[in-house]
C-alpha cells in the first residue's frame, strides 16, 4: 500500500515550499478538470458514431453506386395501357393493408414493422437491369414500401424484402394487365386479383405466380367457375355457370371437365356421370324434360355400350349401343311384354323369339 502505510509514526519535514504544493493542487485539478471534459466529448462522439449506423439514418442503407444510381427525378412517360391502369385504379393506398381487418387484404408473407416505419424513403435509383426504384432501403436493399418501373413500362407499387417484391403490391403490366395481392419473393404468392387486359378476372389464391387452390374466374361473357386450380388451370372439385344459362358442377382436370360430375342444360336436360375432356363418357345418366332418360355407357358424348332408354313410362328399351344408336342385341319391353331381337344403326332387323 506504499511508504505510508509501513511508517505511519514516522514524521517527514517538507521538501518542496507550501505555495508550489497549492499550485501542483490546482494543476491536478484543471488536469482532472480537462480529463473529465475529453472523456465526455469521445463519449458523445461514439455514440454519435453508432446512431449513424442506425435505422434512423439513412447513409448505412443507401445502395452501393455499382447496384443503383441515383437520379435527379422521377420518370412519367408511361405506357399508354398503363397510364388508363392508373387512372382507373388511383394511387395505391398503403394503409388500406396496413389497417385492414379483411384477411384478403392482409399479407402472409411480410408484415410492416414499426422499425420499417423508420427506413429512410430515398430519391429515385436507376438499377443495373434499367428498373427504377423509389422508395425505402434497408442496408442496400429495397425494403419496404416503395415503387418500381421497369423499362417496359411495367409499374409495381407495395412491399419490398430483401430486394424482392413481398407483401401486398401492385403490378401493372405494360399490357395492361393489373395484379393487386399477395407477393413472395417476386411472386404473386398468397390471396391475389389478376384483371385481363381483356376483361378476364380471376380472385383466389397463388403459389409461385400460378393460381393454385381456391379461387373464382369472370370471363368478359358472363361465364363464371368457381373452385379449385392447379398450375392456373381449372382443376379439382369446381363449378361453373355459363353465359348461356348452362351449369356443371363436379370435377375438372387441366381446364376441362373431366371425372364425376352433373351437366344442367338451359332447356332442362341433364346429365349426371362419368366425364372425359368435355365429353360425357363412362357410365352415366341422361334425363328430358318431357320424362325420357338414359342409364348406360357413354363415348364421346354419344350411347355407347350397354344401356337402357326409357322412352315412357311403358316403353324401353334395353341392350347394346353403337354411336348413339341401337345396335346389337336389345329387348324391347312394351306394358310390360318384352321381345328380344337385333338392332342396327337403330333399326330393328329381326326379332329372337317365335312370335
Amino acid at each position: 500500500m506504499g511508504v505510508c502505510c509501513t511508517h505511519s509514526n514516522e514524521k517527514f519535514e517538507n521538501l518542496i515550499a507550501p505555495q508550489l504544493i497549492k499550485e501542483d493542487i490546482k494543476y491536478d485539478q484543471f488536469a482532472l478538470k480537462i480529463q473529465k471534459h475529453y472523456k465526455g466529448y469521445k463519449a458523445r462522439k461514439l455514440y454519435h458514431k453508432m446512431k449513424i449506423k442506425t435505422e434512423e439514418s439513412p447513409v448505412v442503407h443507401h445502395p452501393k453506386p455499382e447496384i443503383a444510381q441515383k437520379l435527379s427525378q422521377t420518370p412519367t412517360d408511361y405506357a399508354l395501357t398503363v397510364q388508363k391502369a392508373l387512372y382507373k385504379l388511383g394511387p395505391f393506398r398503403y394503409n388500406d393493408f396496413i389497417n385492414s381487418d379483411d384477411p384478403n387484404k392482409k399479407s402472409t408473407n411480410f408484415q410492416f414493422t414499426e422499425e420499417d416505419k423508420k427506413l429512410p424513403f430515398l430519391e429515385p435509383h436507376r438499377l443495373i437491369d434499367g428498373a427504377i426504384y423509389i422508395g425505402q432501403w434497408k442496408n442496400g436493399m429495397k425494403w419496404g414500401k416503395g415503387k418500381q418501373i421497369w423499362p417496359d413500362g411495367s409499374v409495381y407499387e407495395g412491399f419490398w424484402q430483401n430486394n424482392k417484391a413481398c407483401g401486398i403490391g401492385r403490378l401493372i403490366h405494360q399490357n395492361g394487365d393489373v395484379y393487386i395481392g399477395d407477393w413472395l419473393d417476386d411472386q404473386c404468392h398468397g390471396f391475389g386479383v389478376y384483371t385481363h387486359n381483356d376483361g378476364t378476372i380471376y380472385k383466389g389464391n397463388w403459389v409461385e405466380d400460378k393460381q393454385e387452390g381456391d379461387g373464382t374466374e369472370e370471363y368478359p361473357d358472363g361465364t363464371i367457375y368457381k373452385g379449385q386450380f392447379l398450375n392456373s388451370m381449372k382443376h379439382g372439385q369446381g363449378e361453373c355457370f355459363y353465359s348461356n344459362k348452362n351449369y356443371y358442377q363436379g370435377e375438372f382436370q387441366y381446364n376441362f371437365i373431366h371425372g364425376q360430375g352433373k351437366f344442367v342444360w338451359s332447356d332442362g336436360k341433364e346429365y349426371e356421370g362419368a366425364w372425359e375432356n368435355n365429353q360425357m363418357h363412362g357410365y352415366g345418366e341422361f334425363r328430358w324434360p318431357d320424362g325420357r332418360s338414359y342409364r348406360g355407357d357413354y363415348k364421346h358424348d354419344l350411347k355407347d355400350g350397354e344401356g337402357e332408354f326409357i322412352i315412357d313410362e311403358n316403353t324401353r328399351y334395353k341392350g347394346s349401343w353403337k354411336s348413339g344408336k341401337q345396335h346389337g342385341d336389345g329387348v324391347l319391353v312394351v306394358k310390360d311384354f318384352a321381345r328380344p331381337g337385333v338392332w342396327c344403326e337403330g333399326i330393328r332387323i329381326q326379332w329372337k323369339d317365335k312370335f
